[in-house]
């Protein structure tokens, strides 16, 4: 059942292959360890929310929508545990924090109650987080024995393709007008990565609502942002503010 040629044989792979498709990488390892499915996350999280920089799974469509539908402010909660984690995290160990992971787990129960799954924590860069996840469908012993064999092979695998994807991401030019914010900008870009509103930010800063607005328009122009937050998330991610507080 266990063979421990399929890491070395997974690894040569990713240490020939030359561009890596996620997409490929995923097949490649559920199919060799037998699993339900898998999941890449790369993202920026902060107090105001998560933006995804890079996802990508092999779930069926059951689970995903299942996970998908919990919205925004459960799924940033989810992402910051996992990927600050200083260990892998079992879905059970998860599912006992809070009302947030306890409908993580039962949203994917309803799907398949005999679903296992493990969230290895990934390092990344430009102040983002990542986590790898793997889910198997079997019984408690047997998703014991799989991890016991397997953990580390997978781990390691995961860490592989994550660093792989880092360094691709950054030999990608940067945009030559993601520097020039003004400190305005950047100020209004601060304040709503602490959470606050466009009329707190007009209190703090005392200036008009109106052209904080009009700041943060300017800010998610220059960055090639559709949204505040990930305005604030390519800000963070290019040090042109500090990260917030978590």
């Amino acid at each position: 059942m266990f063979d421990a040629k399929i890491y070395f044989e997974l690894l040569d792979w990713l240490d020939g292959a030359g561009e890596i498709r996620p997409a490929e990488f995923l097949r490649r390892l559920q199919n060799s360890y037998d699993l339900a499915g898998c999941l890449y996350v790369d993202a920026a999280v902060s107090i105001s929310g998560a933006v995804i920089h890079q996802l990508h799974h092999s779930f069926d469509q059951d689970v995903y929508r299942a996970v998908s539908e919990m919205g925004g402010p459960g799924l940033s909660h989810i992402f910051s545990r996992c990927s600050r984690a200083l260990e892998p995290i079992d879905l059970q160990e998860l599912s006992r924090q809070n009302r947030h992971t306890i409908e993580f787990k039962q949203r994917i129960y309803q799907v398949n109650n005999r679903l296992r799954a493990v969230c290895y924590p990934l390092l990344s860069r430009d102040s983002r987080n990542a986590f790898f996840v793997i889910a198997r469908s079997c019984d408690t012993e047997e998703w014991r024995l799989a991890r016991r064999c397997y953990d580390r092979d997978i781990y390691r695998l995961a860490g592989k393709f994550h660093a792989r994807q880092i360094d691709r991401q950054h030999t990608e030019p940067l945009h030559d007008e993601q520097a020039s914010l003004t400190q305005r900008e950047k100020e209004a870009l601060l304040w709503t990565a602490a959470g606050k509103s466009y009329w707190e930010t007009s209190i703090i800063l005392g200036i008009s609502e109106r052209t904080v607005r009009y700041f943060m328009a300017n800010a998610r122009n220059k960055l090639d942002a559709v949204s505040n937050t990930q305005a604030v998330a390519k800000a963070m991610s290019q040090g042109l503010i500090p990260p917030a507080p978590q």
